[in-house]
């Protein structure tokens, strides 16, 4: 058994869930290319994009005997690809499932194709939308959200200390969270530059004074020690949960510092 995912050229299929799995079907009983200088652009970025992180079982550059008997961690991370000119079918070993699912899900991202996962009931993701993004938090059950509202209305509920934070990821991974409760809080983000790589930042007041003192912020009862210009209003807090739902930054007197992880 193993762990299968797919991902494909958007502009080959519709968007219908019925059309695409017939879509699918086909492919998948299709000849095997085998080159990958035979797929698409766009499959070519995805594949040479992953193929370090999961090397090919076999072909041009699947890893030799002995470059594996002197890296045994790298078997786990195997995966026969089976490529068409407008598909690839990629299978896993179970023990990377959850890490080859969000790799894999955010190299479709940047390659820009789509993204499938045949062994479960889900539909295919296109990547046309940021939305729906996950608003999770203490107090309340995780939850899909096409409006800002719904953030905002979890926002003002941050008024005592058993409802002290909350955060939204978006469909690679991208979030934006918050602690705090009243009008002290800290707002922190990480944002993926490829696959694997990301960027972990705090925001700040910028040009603020006495950065070398220590604020204080609530978060479940504890009480956090930041840097004063770190601690941030209610209202300055919910315009950059604004911003990264939009996907802009509107605040010139906010700076974002990049946090060790």
């Amino acid at each position: 058994m193993s762990f299968d995912l797919a991902v494909f050229e958007k502009n080959e299929v519709t968007t219908n869930q019925s059309e695409f799995l017939k879509w699918f079907h086909q492919k998948a009983e299709c000849e095997n290319v085998s080159e990958i200088s035979c797929a698409s652009d766009k499959l070519q970025k995805f594949f040479h994009s992953i193929r370090d992180i999961f090397p090919p079982m076999n072909g041009e550059f699947s890893p030799d005997d002995k470059f594996l008997s002197e890296n045994p961690e790298i078997e786990k991370y195997l995966c026969d690809y089976t490529i068409r000119e407008d598909m690839i079918y990629l299978s896993f070993s179970y023990s990377v499932s959850e890490f080859a699912y969000d790799t894999i899900r955010r190299a479709a991202y940047f390659a820009e194709v789509g993204f499938f996962n045949p062994s479960s009931h889900s539909l295919p993701i296109f990547f046309d939308s940021r939305y729906p993004m996950i608003l999770e938090g203490e107090g309340f059950q995780a939850m899909e959200i096409v409006r800002f509202e719904s953030i905002r209305e979890k926002l003002n509920n941050m008024t005592v200390k058993n409802r002290s934070y909350l955060y939204v990821t978006d469909p690679i991974g991208n979030y934006v969270q918050i602690g705090g409760y009243g009008d002290a809080f800290i707002v922190e983000k990480r944002i993926y530059t490829s696959p694997t790589d990301y960027v972990h930042v705090r925001a700040g007041y910028s040009g603020a004074e006495n950065v070398d003192k220590a604020g204080e912020v609530m978060i479940a009862g504890n009480c956090v020690k930041v840097k004063p210009n770190q601690v941030l209003s209610k209202r300055m807090a919910e315009q950059l949960f604004l911003d990264f739902f939009r996907n802009e930054e509107t605040m010139d007197s906010v700076e974002w510092m990049k946090m060790d992880v």
